[in-house]
């Protein structure tokens, strides 16, 4: 994974997340610049709060588990400068689960993480090696099975023109479409959308091109029909265009400032300027394509095909960092009054797990923390742009 420094600069929390596959590559640190992550000094290492309590940790590391025990028994990964088997990181996983069993103080579990565990810090580009933290969501909208007077904007199933090459060694996968014998790139998003190509390829149908658009950029979302029930709409594929920042592109215009390109402040201009809504969001040429998924079951699922956990998943670039794997993460969180507004800011400090992936998330700096649903969710994913620090845990041989 490369550095912040040396990607193009975003605006993070437009970040379209979710992959229906993930390919569990032999890891071998950051593809640039040096390894993904270092074992700090001992003085720098962080006393373990977990500010979220122990309990919601279960399911998280059970579905890690769950994913390393299909991958291949020879399956390797780098981190903290080895190489370590799925198995041993399904283990370590195993080792924490019963420690944090007994109920451990702040302090214990520190001293034994440090005495038990290998730990290593996530080499950001920030002062410090801090990385960058962003958030996402799964929100909640209306919608139909059928076109309507109200529900005229599609979300759209994943067209069987779509292929994906294999890439060979050395060879970056590609995306596209046949055309006279030769693969060519797939339809940007102005493209499909204006000339209407895959009519009879929707899935629902939306009241507001601007839910369309959120839910591209969170990747899953949960729809409610006119009956009531509710179902869960899923990432399946993307175009295989480079995303393009619309917040990046008001702010060169002159039209917003940069500290309000927040979702909740691009979201409200747009609405304000239905004039320029198409224009600006056909300036992102990617395009997502999505799939039924479950509504009852345990929440969405990130690219491991495991189900997400509200505060314990997050994004990172999977070619730096072990799938399923375990890390310490620290930054801040808002504090939301009654009306959904953000009134402060307070210390975050938390066990996660590395378990999904996200377009603009690459490099060893960047991290995306899903959130679950809900109002406060929603406020932190959308406002959430601050550094932090991380640090992956792995047993000792």
């Amino acid at each position: 994974m490369r550095t912040m420094a040396a990607t193009r600069r975003i605006f993070p929390w437009l970040i379209i997340l979710g992959c229906g596959l993930v390919f569990a590559l032999s890891q071998t640190g950051a593809a640039q610049g040096g390894p993904a992550a270092t074992i700090p000094p001992a003085a720098e290492i962080p006393l373990f709060h977990d500010d979220l309590g122990y309990d919601s940790l279960a399911p998280a590391i059970e579905r890690s588990v769950h994913y390393l025990g299909q991958l291949p028994g020879g399956k390797t990964f780098a981190l903290c400068g080895k190489e370590y088997s799925a198995d041993w990181l399904s283990e370590s996983l195993l080792a924490f689960q019963r420690l944090i069993e007994e109920n451990p103080s702040p302090q214990a579990l520190t001293a034994i993480l440090k005495k038990e565990f290998t730990l290593c810090q996530a080499n950001g580009s920030g002062a410090g090696h801090r990385i960058f933290l962003t958030g996402y969501f799964e929100p909640l909208f209306k919608a139909s099975l059928s076109k309507t007077a109200i529900y005229r904007y599609p979300l759209y199933r994943q067209p069987s023109d779509l292929l994906f090459t294999s890439g060979a060694k050395g060879k970056e996968k590609k995306t596209g479409r046949l055309e006279n014998g030769g693969l060519v790139p797939y339809f940007t998003r102005a493209e499909i959308e204006k000339g209407q190509l895959l009519a009879g390829q929707e899935l629902v149908w939306l009241a507001d091109p601007l839910e369309a658009f959120i839910l591209h950029v969170q990747g899953s979302g949960q729809i409610q029909l006119a009956d009531g029930s509710l179902r869960r709409v899923q990432f399946a594929a993307k175009n295989g265009h480079e995303y393009r920042s619309i917040g990046r592109l008001l702010v060169e215009k002159g039209l917003m400032r940069r500290e309000e390109a927040t979702m909740p402040g691009i979201v409200r201009y747009l609405k304000d300027h239905p004039e320029e809504q198409e224009a600006v969001l056909h300036h992102n040429d990617s395009f997502i394509f999505f799939r039924w998924g479950d509504a009852g079951g345990a929440g969405p699922l990130g690219c491991l095909g495991e189900p997400l956990t509200p505060g314990r998943s997050v994004a990172l670039d999977q070619d730096c960092f072990p799938p399923g794997s375990l890390a310490f993460l620290t930054s801040r969180k808002p504090i939301v009054n009654a009306a959904g507004e953000i009134i402060g800011w307070e210390p975050l400090s938390r066990f996660v797990l590395n378990q999904d992936s996200g377009s603009a998330i690459t490099g060893p700096g960047r991290l995306d923390l899903f959130w679950g649903g809900g109002s406060y969710a929603e406020a932190a994913a959308g406002n959430l742009r601050h550094p932090g620090t991380l640090y992956f845990l792995v047993k000792n041989k």
